[in-house]
Formats: C-alpha cells, structure tokens, sequence
C-alpha cells in the first residue's frame, strides 16, 4: 500500500512539473502590421494574413503573445507547420473565436480550407 501511494506521489509530481514547465516556456512576441484590408501578424521574417475562422478546438500549443498583450495570443495549428500556418485568438471572454492566419506567401491551400476574403484569392 505504501509503494501504491509513493507511486501516486511521484506521478502526481512529475505531472506538475511537466505542467509547470509548460507554462513557464518563453512565448514569443509578434507585432502586427496594418494593410488596407487586414492586420497581419509579424513574426520574425514571416507576415501572416487571416485565411478564415477556425474552431477553437483547433489551437495547438500557444507559441506567443502579439504586442505584448497577453490576451492577445498565437497557437500552433495543429498537424501544420508554424512557418505556413498560425491561429489567432483574442481571450476577451466574450464569443472568442480563433482565426487561422496563412503567411502571406503559402500557396498549396488543405483541401478541408477555404478563405472568402480577397487578399487570399490572388
């Protein structure tokens, strides 16, 4: 019985840390850029334009924060790349919505995606 609780104990443990080390991870602070149309998303050398509106239940890992703003954040979409694809989500707590973000220079679009804006139809 003693052996079954050190057990519990340690994976107990081993799970806060793992939790804690997630959420003490760096993000990364992007910027944005103002075009006519969109705000785009600036990250390192990339620029990232919207594409559509995603489920939430598709953010991945959050990779950083636009602005320094902390409500303002970027997740991984998941199964793709960051270099081509990134989700936008503003936690105000009101109708939070996630919106996929494409760099601007992706052309080979998911089957399973489709964007109604302009900017993404040239």
């Amino acid at each position: 019985m003693k052996k079954l609780i050190y057990l519990i104990s340690l994976s107990l443990i081993t799970i806060a840390l793992s939790s804690c080390s997630q959420s003490n991870k760096k993000l990364e602070n992007m910027t944005t850029q103002k075009n006519n149309d969109y705000l785009a998303i600036v990250w390192e050398n990339r620029t990232y334009v919207p594409f559509c509106p995603v489920d939430n239940s598709e953010k991945g890992t959050q990779i950083g924060i636009v602005n320094g703003d902390k409500k303002d954040q970027v997740y991984e979409y998941k199964n793709y790349s960051t270099d081509d694809w990134i989700i936008s989500f503003y936690k105000s707590g009101e109708m939070d919505n996630s919106m996929l973000m494409k760099e601007i220079n992706v052309t080979e679009i998911p089957d399973n995606l489709k964007s109604d804006y302009e900017w993404n139809k040239k």
